[in-house]
């Protein structure tokens, strides 16, 4: 069972709380998961700036609560019907953090097995990553349809006094499921890396 959490916070919500990074998304977002402190993160979420604030979904295998930051009347929550991803199509929208791991070599050639991470900046780079990420999720991208993919956005953030930074990449398109077991499990779990910085979450809209 999966549950969706829609929050609307205003630049003076924003303001009281100084939630102005990622980082401090990656730490507050807990607080609609109280029941099980010690729990392993296994939620999702996606924040869209507005003009006036910004929109946060929660994605999430236990039901959420309303934290006390966000104000009652701008809190929705409810239950994923289990129908919802029976469909064959969707209109989909993703802010990933596309990225490639790097061999690295100790002094004496051997491979580490602790790779580096880059991130893909171009955007045939980022193509054939969701190209691959698809085939492995369970999902083929419409050829028929316009696939747009935004020009990337770095996003920093603050953590022991240190500036982090990942960068955002929006894909809009339709998309077609190939491999239910793959897809539904991309849709609860994320795509890709810096999931829970606010990236991987598959938000989707169902066509057929």
């Amino acid at each position: 069972m999966m549950w969706l959490a829609r929050m609307f916070l205003s630049k003076e919500d924003l303001f009281s709380c100084h939630f102005w990074d990622s980082y401090a998304w990656h730490k507050a977002v807990w607080d609609c998961l109280p029941s099980d402190p010690d729990a392993k993160r296994d939620f999702l979420h996606r924040i869209i700036w507005l003009n006036n604030g910004c929109q946060v979904y929660l994605l999430s295998q236990r039901e959420p609560v309303c934290p006390k930051w966000c104000p009652i009347q701008s809190w929705a929550s409810k239950k994923i019907s289990p129908t919802f991803l029976t469909h064959k199509t969707y209109c989909f929208d993703l802010l990933a953090n596309p990225t490639k791991k790097l061999v690295v070599r100790d002094d004496d050639g051997q491979r580490c097995k602790q790779g580096h991470r880059v991130s893909l900046l171009n955007q045939n780079e980022q193509l054939l990553w969701l190209q691959n990420k698809a085939k492995h999720h369970g999902f083929m991208l419409d050829s028929e349809t316009t696939l747009s993919i935004d020009p990337y956005r770095d996003i920093l953030f603050e953590r022991r006094k240190k500036i982090g930074r990942h960068v955002g990449v929006r894909f809009r398109g339709v998309l077609h499921v190939t491999d239910r077991d793959l897809f539904t499990q991309a849709f609860n779990t994320g795509i890709g890396s810096a999931k829970s910085f606010g990236f991987g979450m598959l938000m989707l809209q169902s066509l057929t």
